[in-house]
């Protein structure tokens, strides 16, 4: 950690840190109850709890302790003042938190995307599709591993990254900033893929168009997080500032809806069989063994022309009369295992 010589600011001692705090702790508010509502409505609505809800959970954690560590990092690490009015005892505490706080950033933005990966992966059955996100998750797992470790090695011994006049190798501040960077970008990509790629597979359903452009709303969402990311990334020069903990609550401000709206975005997909249940089209789960739809009920068959559903699989209770709509196989595919015939 390098020593500065700190100048009094022109405004005073002032804190943006409750401020910061506040909108903290309102975003991951929003985002717990929207993951608890995805946890309930897996486990009493649809019983069909996977490995993207676990995912999803565990990214909700992550985020989370980062709100703890943010919370520390304003009432005992002086974050949002300036650091001429902070102890050096205060600004190694911040160097510390700050550290573990862009780790849990990175895990916490792997798992969420991961999630939405294995979600879609529910959805689809084509092979080049289910290979893209296989492929997506590997990338996923390995740039934040790379980042982890770029972090883990920022000072080599590592404790010298927060404590000061101690011989160390560390990076330089313009390569620290370029790491931040460059995770911000392929963050930013990653968020522009998950949200474009309902557009291409949606294509191939036989919905109205008005529930397909519903869907695609729905499950674009990240394109939020995405224009967070992009301004969190333009604010990364906080990050080599003398009054690094004053500057860089911009960063801060952006990164907590970045990670915690883009938990809400991944959830929100998966919620709508909340609006099917109190719109009466959400059957007793009795009846699911009798009525559940398989997916090729919902996805064209690849070789077949556009315009033509695929029901080879479908169950021998399921009359013309009693499939419905397709949107009643999209339904299912959000997340409903059972929906009563007479859903129309």
């Amino acid at each position: 950690m390098k020593e500065y010589q700190f100048s009094r600011p022109p405004d005073g001692d002032r804190s943006q840190g409750w401020a910061l705090l506040s909108v903290c702790w309102a975003f991951v508010a929003a985002a717990l109850v929207s993951t608890i509502l995805r946890v309930w409505v897996r486990v009493k609505l649809t019983r069909n709890l996977g490995w993207d809800d676990h995912h999803m959970i565990i990214a909700m954690t992550t985020t989370i302790i980062g709100a703890g560590l943010i919370t520390a990092e304003v009432i005992a690490g002086g974050l949002g003042r300036h650091s001429y009015y902070l102890q050096p005892s205060q600004r190694r505490l911040f160097a510390a938190l700050g550290w573990s706080d862009w780790i849990q950033t990175f895990i916490t933005l792997m798992f969420t995307k991961i999630s939405i990966a294995i979600f879609l992966l529910r959805i689809v059955d084509r092979r080049k599709v289910r290979m893209a996100m296989h492929a997506l998750i590997g990338c996923l797992v390995l740039f934040t591993a790379v980042f982890v470790c770029l972090f883990l090695g920022v000072c080599r011994p590592l404790k010298a990254y927060w404590n000061t006049g101690m011989e160390a190798v560390c990076f330089s501040d313009q390569v620290f900033e370029n790491i931040v960077i460059a995770q911000g970008v392929l963050s930013i990509i990653t968020d522009l893929i998950c949200a474009a790629f309902p557009v291409f597979f949606l294509r191939g359903l036989q919905v109205s168009l008005r529930t397909k452009i519903g869907l695609c709303l729905l499950m674009g969402l990240g394109l939020i997080t995405a224009v967070c990311c992009a301004v969190r990334t333009a604010l990364s020069g906080a990050v080599k500032s003398p009054d690094v903990t004053w500057d860089i609550a911009a960063n801060v401000a952006w990164r907590l809806p970045e990670v915690n709206i883009g938990i809400v975005c991944a959830n929100a997909p998966a919620l709508r069989p909340i609006y099917l249940y109190f719109q009466g089209r959400l059957a007793s789960q009795q009846s699911t063994s009798r009525t559940a739809y398989s997916k090729n009920q919902m996805l064209e068959n690849s070789g077949r022309r556009k315009g033509q559903s695929d029901l080879e699989n479908g169950d021998s209770n399921a009359t013309s009369g009693s499939v419905g709509t397709a949107e009643t196989a999209v339904s299912y595919e959000m997340g409903i295992v059972g929906l009563s015939k007479d859903s129309n």
